[in-house]
């Protein structure tokens, strides 16, 4: 007989790309809740309405699908994607113009762990993680306007992409 043991789940730490973190609704599962984070895992809701966040976070689509609605933001949107399929102009042009607010973006594993994050200097998105092997952009070394050393991710050619 075979036993098979299944260890809890354990839910990633959310890192606002604002210092100190406003409140803040994450619309996704998988998160923990934290000081002024509190999670939604069903998306947008009246529990949701109720906590009054002034910054938000989820998938792309749950963003654009918000952006219909009538939700006060004062801080951020920051919208999650993967390395593989980021954020791009038309997705920021159009949260931005829906909220209000700046727009981060941040990349996240199939756990929810940070890979890179944006920073208010909104100059590439700051490595959490080794480079990924088949990232075709271009990686900064330099120091960033914020003041962090790590190596951000720089896409390569963005303007050109942006008026294709």
């Amino acid at each position: 007989m075979r036993i098979i043991v299944r260890l809890g789940r354990r839910e990633a730490a959310f890192r606002h790309p604002l210092d100190p973190a406003p409140r803040t609704a994450v619309l996704a599962p998988g998160f923990a809740p934290s000081g002024s984070i509190r999670v939604f895992p069903q998306g947008w809701s009246a529990e949701a309405r109720r906590f009054r966040p002034t910054a938000i976070a989820g998938r792309v689509d749950v963003l654009r699908a918000l952006a219909r609605r009538n939700v006060d933001l004062r801080h951020a949107v920051i919208a999650f994607t993967e390395l593989k399929s980021r954020l791009t102009e038309r997705d920021r042009e159009f949260l931005w113009q829906a909220f209000g607010v700046p727009v981060f973006e941040q990349c996240l594993g199939v756990k929810n762990e940070l890979v890179a994050g944006e920073c208010e200097a909104h100059e590439g998105l700051h490595l959490w993680r080794p480079v990924p092997r088949d990232w075709d952009g271009d990686v900064a070394k330099s120091r960033c306007a914020c003041g962090s050393v790590a190596p951000r991710l720089m896409e390569r050619n963005r303007a050109m992409v942006a008026l294709a």
